[in-house]
């Protein structure tokens, strides 16, 4: 093993860039920095940083998992705040584009620009062609004047007219 640490700096740049800190890497830097002193880790050293930016990158692992068994249709605001902060103090900087955490901002906007999920009692249990025509507008601002084949708002009109011929008999 080597007898020289990591200075604290370089380990948050080497997590700034993606490195992963696991706890193999602890014990390793906790030993090494222990036989340095000869007292054991020092508060507030390299084993120590490490220590914290391994338990912060867990902490965002354990939300992301929990993200991910999600429908993404029921991913909000507060999901999308919640990941940006955790990946934040797991790679000791704030996401930037492409980030997980920039992801999850853009399904949560789509989502309440769709208006899913819908919240129980607030709106009539049937879909009107109000209801279609609003989902349209929001899905083709979001896809550039598009509407999707298939998509949220296609299905919410095909529903509409359905019940309509329906009612119609």
């Amino acid at each position: 093993m080597s007898s020289e640490l990591p200075d604290i700096a370089g380990l948050k740049r080497a997590v700034q860039s993606g490195q992963r800190v696991g706890a193999e890497d602890v014990s390793a830097l906790a030993q090494t920095e222990s036989e340095l002193t000869g007292g054991g880790p020092i508060r507030g050293g390299t084993a120590a940083t490490a220590q914290s930016l391994a338990m912060k990158q867990m902490n965002f692992e354990e939300k992301l998992d929990e993200l991910s068994r999600k429908p993404q249709s029921h991913i909000t605001r507060d999901d999308a705040r919640e990941i940006h902060a955790a990946e934040g103090r797991a790679f000791n900087k704030p996401p930037g584009p492409g980030s997980i955490a920039a992801q999850v901002r853009s399904i949560a906007d789509r989502n309440e620009a769709l208006g899913v999920p819908a919240m129980p009692g607030e709106a009539s249990v049937y879909i009107t062609k109000d209801d279609a025509s609003e989902a349209q507008h929001a899905e083709s601002t979001i896809y550039g004047g598009q509407n999707p084949r298939g998509g949220i708002a296609a299905q919410m009109q095909s529903a509409a007219d359905k019940i309509e011929n329906a009612y119609r008999g």
